[in-house]
């Protein structure tokens, strides 16, 4: 992968102007060099203008074992109305269930909302990358060309985004397990089948013309003359036999 998509640009670039983060998936940070110094320079005004004030029970309060006080709410609740976590001493978090929602909520909001959380963990791209490669592909399926692109496929063995798909087509790479070597012997085996019914369905249709077919320069169906034979029968006009056989004695009156 030699460009990746710069969510400031709203365009890809080149891997050469963006800087290193092992945090994120490719190893590379979100923002091209140009914006993610933008970015930090205006983090650094907002912390000096409004540095952190880190929130802490009054002093008369008392906190009974086994329940916490939640910084956001400002009441105190049973531990077990708190977000588990590593990071703290007591492995409980600092705010209860419905603040932490609420904190999430807005966290992620500032990162582009949900969907961009979601395609970010597992895909490395944003919401709007992935509205840039729909766009870019006309909203169809990158394969088909036919049905909405609604899927992400990604390289399984680098994590690499390749483009979106629809739900056929990204369901069927996964069954065959993104070998091309099976995917070209699936395609080969269905168009020698195709062909070859198709061939069967021809030659049965000759042997078996429709019903009241001729062939060009034939007799009508029915006929027992062969084509290009003279007529040997003798036309009937009425006569009886015996009339036939004086007329053809030479006995009949003229």
């Amino acid at each position: 992968m030699n460009t990746k998509y710069c969510r400031d640009c709203g365009d890809y670039r080149p891997v050469s102007e963006f800087s290193k983060n092992a945090r994120c998936r490719d190893g590379l940070a979100f923002y091209c060099r140009e914006h993610l110094a933008e970015r930090s320079l205006r983090s650094r005004e907002a912390r000096r203008t409004k540095p952190r004030v880190k929130r802490l029970p009054p002093p008369a309060l008392v906190i009974p074992d086994g329940h916490k006080w939640c910084g956001d709410c400002g009441t105190v609740k049973s531990m077990d109305e708190f977000v588990r976590t590593r990071a703290s001493r007591s492995g409980y978090g600092s705010y209860c269930l419905p603040c932490h929602a609420v904190r999430c909520r807005a966290n992620a909001d500032k990162r582009g909302g949900y969907r961009t959380y979601h395609l970010s963990r597992r895909y490395g791209i944003t919401a709007e990358e992935a509205n840039f490669l729909l766009e870019r592909q006309g909203g169809l399926c990158a394969i088909c060309k036919s049905a909405p692109a609604a899927h992400v496929d990604h390289d399984h063995a680098t994590g690499a985004v390749r483009a979106l798909l629809c739900f056929n087509c990204n369901g069927g790479l996964g069954q065959f397990k993104d070998n091309p070597e099976a995917l070209h012997a699936a395609a080969y085996y269905v168009a020698f089948h195709t062909a070859r019914q198709e061939i069967a369905a021809e030659l049965a249709a000759a042997a078996h013309p429709p019903e009241g077919a001729s062939r060009p320069g034939g007799p009508p169906v029915g006929s027992q003359r062969r084509p290009g034979a003279r007529a040997t029968g003798t036309r009937n006009t009425g006569r009886s036999s015996g009339t036939r056989r004086r007329t053809q004695a030479g006995e009949a009156d003229p």
